[in-house]
């Protein structure tokens, strides 16, 4: 039986304030074979979730300040199933927890 590739990777946005960056992004991502990207620099306030028909955005950004750090997890809506859970813990620091057996490349 052949495994399916479970892709995922980093992306430092910066900027993302800028009108339809946000879109832009998700746009790569979802046209992509990527399931998940972390993204750093959201620069959004709060924490949270944004869902969409084809993607869901995690974030972890400062609760009191727009425009500064920020972190987060672009998934592909066909990897919910493998999602535990989201915890934010700061604008650097925020962790999802996946479901999944991993192979790392270096």
């Amino acid at each position: 039986m052949k495994k399916e590739l479970f892709d995922i990777r980093t992306w430092n946005v910066n900027k993302m304030l800028k009108a339809r960056k946000m879109q832009e992004i998700v746009d790569q991502i979802v046209g992509s074979q990527i399931q998940m990207v972390a993204l750093q620099e959201i620069r959004r306030t709060g924490c949270g979730l944004l869902k969409n028909d084809k993607y869901l955005i995690y974030y972890s950004c400062n609760p009191n300040t727009r425009g500064q750090a920020g972190t987060g997890f672009v998934t592909q809506k066909s990897a919910t199933n493998k999602i535990l859970g989201f915890e934010p813990i700061s604008d650097h620091i925020c962790k999802l927890r996946i479901k999944e057996n991993f192979i790392i490349y270096l």
